[in-house]
């Protein structure tokens, strides 16, 4: 009887020492990985029902997902491992997006039409939370051609600039943007430009290989009032009329003629 009680004594003594001790001493997490929550209620699932999701640190790839946003119930969790990482929530821009780089527009390609959250995030403890809202990060200039009231056809146009992406941090990558749009048969082209940082921008209008003229796009674009840092990028409708020599260009409902001297 003595022998079980001693035994219950001692079970008791351990078990309140660990309790004790749980509560005194505080638990060692270092190693732990970090409850990384998104919060997916500032993106429109009626505008984005599916988002690319890229987490990405120092040391490489930590995760990535195509979310449904329409199918979530409840919250999306991941666990990262702790330290500053990248989270990449995106929309449109499938097959430019490369893990550890970000967005990548190779030479000939126009931007993408990419709507995209880019944050570094501390995750240097036990629960973070990422809220994304995505912006345009795109700028779809439209420009007409035209000479004496008719499509300007015999040309081609040339796009050139000095962004050619995003990097992980959502900022512009310098390098080499050049992109020759298919004018329609009214002489009007689409182009998707990315997110500029200097006013480099240039149009080229081109026959049979040789550049007959070079219109300094993004000096016309930024003196026009337009808001490259804006967060969701507006576009731009632009009209080159050689019968006047003016370039005229439109920016929403703002409105301005450039002269010079066109020799055709």
């Amino acid at each position: 009887m003595k022998r079980r009680l001693s035994s219950v004594v001692f079970l008791l003594t351990v078990f309140i020492t660990v309790i004790v001790a749980g509560c005194s001493v505080k638990e060692d997490r270092s190693g732990c990985p970090c409850r990384m929550v998104f919060d997916f209620s500032g993106v429109d699932e009626d505008v984005h029902p599916l988002v690319n999701l890229d987490v990405t640190s120092a040391d490489g790839i930590l995760f990535r997902d195509t979310v449904d946003i329409g199918e979530l119930s409840g919250e999306y969790g991941i666990e990262v491992s702790k330290g500053w990482v990248y989270a990449n929530v995106y929309a449109g821009a499938d097959g430019f997006f490369f893990p550890g780089r970000g967005v990548v527009i190779s030479e000939g390609m126009e931007c993408p039409p990419v709507f995209s959250h880019s944050e570094r995030v501390n995750a240097d403890c036990e629960f973070c939370v990422c809220a994304p809202v995505l912006h345009k990060n795109f700028c779809n200039v439209t420009i007409s051609l035209a000479h004496e009231g008719e499509a300007f056809i015999p040309f081609s146009m040339r796009i050139k600039g000095n962004v050619s992406g995003y990097d992980l941090s959502g900022k512009p990558v310098p390098g080499m943007f050049v992109f020759s749009p298919e004018l329609t048969d009214e002489g009007t082209a689409s182009i998707r430009i990315p997110r500029q940082t200097d006013s480099s921008l240039k149009l080229e209008i081109v026959e049979d290989g040789s550049v007959l003229r070079e219109f300094a796009l993004g000096e016309f674009i930024i003196e026009s009032g337009y808001d490259w840092s804006a967060s969701d990028l507006d576009d731009v409708e632009v009209k080159i009329d050689y019968s006047k020599t003016d370039v005229i260009f439109i920016v929403d409902d703002w409105v301005k003629e450039f002269r010079f001297e066109v020799i055709i």
